[in-house]
């Protein structure tokens, strides 16, 4: 019984020292494994300050790129805002200017009419290039823009005739182009002449073909008038002239929805700043209440001319 006793005490103390021995191995190592540990838990920390920086940049980010584009967005209302403004001052600036003619015209005694002919004997050949029926410019290169309306089907041989007559004032050696418009159901129909986007240098030749190509068409006159998208064409040829035939009742349906005024003003604010724009008002203009102001006041607002010719 004594010698169990003895090796019941050995054991006891060989499983002390076993798991004392085991206990120090584990601090020894807690030890030296503490600073990796402490540089792991400091990485983890890092990282994830980082992260949160990088999603806060983002976040900046996305706010500056639509502060940015609200900026844009606003730069370009004010400057399509300025245009508008400087075309209601073009289009002021005309009435203002017919009102005071009118007003100055009543004043004065009725002087003896004086025939194209005999003014352009005593005007200064240099300073005009090119003149038909009263309409002025020195420009050489020239769209006839010609409304090709349902209503102006019966006036077509007018139009014809008013075409070719601005044609024979052209010079050698300036350059025209005809673009022919209407609304149709399927949508805006553009006629070129010589072809889209191009002029054609002016001869004897040229004149009869753009006449004889014109008069091929009289009797395709129909639809309505896209009297913007029809100035957007002209604008994109190298004219420096825009001569529109028109009877002056362009469909707000078939303009942006524009009536007169504001699409006098939508014309004036696409013009590229240097095309002077001629209008040429036919047919029965004087049965239609603002045709004649609509008309005159597209050219006066363009740097031209007005004129309205009935058969």
């Amino acid at each position: 019984m004594r010698r169990r006793r003895g090796m019941g005490s050995v054991f006891s103390l060989s499983a002390i020292d076993l798991f004392a021995s085991g206990m120090g191995a584990f601090i020894i190592i807690t030890i030296i494994l503490m600073p990796d540990y402490q540089k792991e838990v400091r990485m983890e920390g890092h990282l994830a300050y980082l992260d949160a920086l990088a999603r806060e940049s983002e976040t900046l980010l996305d706010e500056t790129e639509m502060g940015v584009e609200r900026l844009q967005m606003a730069l370009d209302a004010a400057r399509t805002r300025q245009l508008e403004l400087e075309a209601e001052e073009r289009i002021l600036g005309s009435e203002i200017n017919t009102l005071n003619a009118q007003l100055t015209a009543r004043r004065q005694q009725p002087t003896p009419a004086v025939l194209d002919e005999e003014l352009e004997d005593t005007a200064n050949a240099h300073a005009v290039t090119f003149r038909f029926l009263g309409l002025k410019t020195e420009q050489t290169r020239y769209v006839l823009l010609v409304d090709m309306n349902k209503f102006l089907g019966e006036h077509s041989e007018l139009v014809l005739r008013s075409v070719g007559r601005a044609l024979d004032a052209l010079q050698p050696g300036f350059e025209v182009g005809i673009i022919g418009f209407q609304q149709l159901d399927d949508g805006p129909r553009f006629h070129h002449w010589p072809t889209e986007g191009a002029l054609a240098p002016v001869t004897a030749a040229n004149r009869a073909r753009a006449l004889r190509w014109l008069g091929d068409r009289s009797g395709a006159f129909a639809g309505g008038s896209p009297m913007l998208a029809a100035f957007e064409a002209a604008y994109r040829t190298p004219a420096g002239a825009v001569i529109l035939f028109s009877d002056g009742l362009p469909n707000p349906a078939f303009n942006r929805g524009l009536p007169a005024r504001p699409l006098a003003q939508a014309i004036t604010v696409a013009n590229p700043g240097n095309v002077e724009v001629h209008a040429v008002t036919i047919g029965d203009y004087f049965k239609y209440q603002g045709t004649v102001a609509f008309m005159e006041t597209l050219a006066r607002a363009n740097s031209g001319g007005f004129l309205a010719l009935a058969q």
